[in-house]
């Protein structure tokens, strides 16, 4: 019945006006198309790199980096080193000389860069140890704006035996989408070619593996730069030894295991946009510092996988070109972890590509980038994630395939929700929609979702995860899905003109908490770890749902902050309704940690330095639990 009248009230609406497609009153052009308030519009970048860099081998022995920067800068400084294949994460290492000055004197300011460098030497130096056939590389470059150098990172593969020019593996491989049965293997290539991945059993026995079958060779998609390549065929709970043969190129093994049986752990994080204090933590729109650290801990500790849900950047860029750079400089940090486990990539509000338009105002009127080039494009196309997501919402709005999805891992079901969708600042005046609401299409695929979830035998646990907090605890009050009681015009009072956020957020949570397999909603925006306890006897101010009623929670579900992957911390607030239900907070450096067994969910969080901050039973006995 429910969905018999919304789509009624669709029909009646004439389209997809939001508000009004869910029963209630329209609020502007809220839900709307976006009505461009002026014609002239703001250019914004993260102001570092214009364009991708680009690398090659340019005769045996040497390879140049060319690059744009964003404003004039003096010459640059490239270091590189090679990797041993005994490293089982292989991040970037310059411990032998391989590094290149780029011509010119420190006045000699420059927008277009070209630097060269030897990497012969590493042959030389590495006589008896093997290594991977590639040079990696750092480039850094002071930014007068910035008062501060920036980096960026690559590296570029070379023919083993005569150090000339052989395909390089820009991106990748990463492992994807891991299955009981099944996993796709995802990289990029600097030139069109084909690609296969090699697949065998291993088993690990003192620290090394041993190979247990055959290899199974597995085709790519066809020639291209972008490969995806599905794995079939695997044992539950095993382990497998892969590698890409790709061009010319080999790249070197990398190991991944199948879902199989209890205990499972995963790893949650959120908010990895750059830091403060320059360097490594102000890397490229990342904090690389803080990746390195945690994503490194996070794998040693025995993940099956990585929650990923946003603010992976800084971004608020007009630039595509910007965005790209800035969601790549994540795909490399992580990339170690990313080949060997999977991780699942979810949008935040710093996942922002935009048209900003010129209202006199200083920031002006921004919106999701108008065009084919939109935030969520651009997002999906970075990442290899799920489309088994709603549809969108309808004239103007973007696709949500890649944003907004599922997966399973074995028994547990995860939910990746986006409450950035369709971004404006304005969206009473304008259209599109505002930051922290969930509009329709949305809405009723995570009902319908979740109710088929809770009728699947296989499926055990459900977890949910969406970067802006249904119940902020600090930095973020006045916004997420909170807005002070609903005041998101912030115009000091709540009326008809305020888009019913409160109601929104109460009509998710209704969803969430309607199945007794509902564990945990893993969010951030809030660059804080806490732990929440939302029950039906929980303060939450109003209860109101969009369609009318009084939201009533089944089921105790918990809320986990999870937003210290890197960004500047906040402190927690407590004059809030549910303030009392909050159980822990801590402004360190963390990924949150799961562990699942057939009965017991427990979650612990561990800091950039490794201390463990938290350590709470979350269900026992097959309930979830209250402290």
């Amino acid at each position: 019945m429910r969905l018999l009248l919304i789509l009624l009230a669709f029909v009646i609406s004439g389209g997809p006006t939001g508000i009004l497609a869910q029963g209630q009153e329209p609020h502007g052009r809220f839900g709307m198309p976006i009505e461009p308030p002026s014609e002239t519009t703001k250019e914004s970048t993260y102001g570092f790199l214009k364009g991708a860099p680009s690398v090659k081998i340019v005769e045996p022995g040497r390879f140049e980096v060319t690059f744009e920067t964003e404003e004039p800068t003096p010459p640059a400084v490239l270091s590189g080193g090679a990797n041993t294949l005994d490293e089982e994460l292989d991040y970037p290492r310059f411990h032998y000389f391989c590094g290149g000055r780029e011509d010119g004197e420190v006045t000699d300011l420059r927008t277009e860069h070209s630097i060269t460098a030897d990497f012969s030497s590493i042959k030389r130096r590495l006589p008896n140890t093997p290594y991977e056939p590639r040079v990696t590389y750092r480039v850094e470059v002071y930014i007068p704006s910035f008062r501060a150098t920036r980096f960026f990172e690559g590296r570029v593969y070379f023919n083993p035996e005569t150090l000339g020019d052989a395909t390089n593996v820009t991106f990748g491989p990463t492992v994807e989408q891991v299955t009981p049965n099944t996993a796709v293997i995802a990289w990029e290539t600097d030139r069109e070619v084909p690609g296969e991945v090699r697949v065998v059993p291993i088993t690990l026995s003192n620290g090394v593996y041993y190979e247990t079958g055959q290899w199974m060779t597995f085709r790519s998609n066809g020639v291209g730069i972008r490969h995806e390549t599905k794995i079939e065929g695997m044992n539950p709970g095993a382990m497998y030894r892969y590698q890409v043969v790709t061009g010319d190129t080999t790249v070197r093994p990398y190991e991944f295991s199948t879902p199989g049986d209890w205990p499972i752990r995963f790893a949650a994080m959120v908010d990895s946009r750059e830091g403060n204090g320059s360097g490594m933590n102000n890397f490229g729109g990342v904090n690389g510092a803080s990746l390195y650290s945690l994503g490194t801990d996070l794998y040693f500790r025995g993940t099956d996988f990585v929650v990923f849900a946003g603010d992976l950047i800084n971004g608020y860029t007009t630039s595509p070109d910007d965005y790209r750079n800035q969601l790549n400089a994540f795909r490399w940090i992580m990339g170690p972890v990313h080949a060997r486990i999977p991780i699942y990539e979810g949008m935040g509000n710093h996942e922002a590509l935009l048209t900003r338009f010129d209202d006199g105002s200083r920031w002006g009127v921004t919106v999701d980038r108008l065009g084919e080039e939109n935030s969520e494009t651009v997002f999906a196309d970075a990442f290899v994630n799920p489309t088994n997501g709603p549809k969108d919402e309808g004239e103007g709005s973007p696709s949500y395939d890649e944003t907004v999805y599922y997966f399973d891992y074995g028994p547990v079901r995860v939910f990746m929700l986006n409450n950035n969708y369709w971004f404006s600042s304005d969206p009473y005046k304008i259209g599109g929609n505002l930051e922290g609401y969930i509009l329709p299409n949305q809405v009723e695929w995570l009902r319908e979702e979740v109710a088929k979830a809770n009728d699947d035998d296989s499926v055990e646990y459900i977890f949910f995860a969406a970067q802006e907090p249904p119940f902020p605890n600090g930095g973020h009050t006045r916004d997420a899905m909170w807005y002070r009681s609903g005041d998101t015009n912030r115009d000091g009072k709540v009326d008809d003109k305020d888009i019913p956020i409160v109601k929104n957020r109460n009509t998710i949570w209704e969803i969430v908490s309607s199945s007794p397999k509902s564990v945990a909603f893993i969010t951030g925006d809030e660059h804080a770890y806490s732990r929440l306890i939302v029950t039906n006897e929980t303060d939450i101010g109003s209860r109101t749902t969009l369609d009318g009623t009084e939201l009533e929670m089944k089921y105790p579900v918990w809320q986990i902050t999870s937003g210290g992957a890197g960004a500047p911390w906040y402190d927690k607030e407590l004059d809030l309704p549910w303030s009392p239900n909050l159980k822990t907070h801590s402004t360190q450096p963390h990924y949150a940690f799961f562990t699942l067994d057939r009965e017991n969910v427990t979650v612990e969080a561990y800091s950039q330095t490794g201390q463990r901050i938290d350590h709470a039973m979350l269900r026992k006995d097959g309930k979830n639990t209250k402290e």
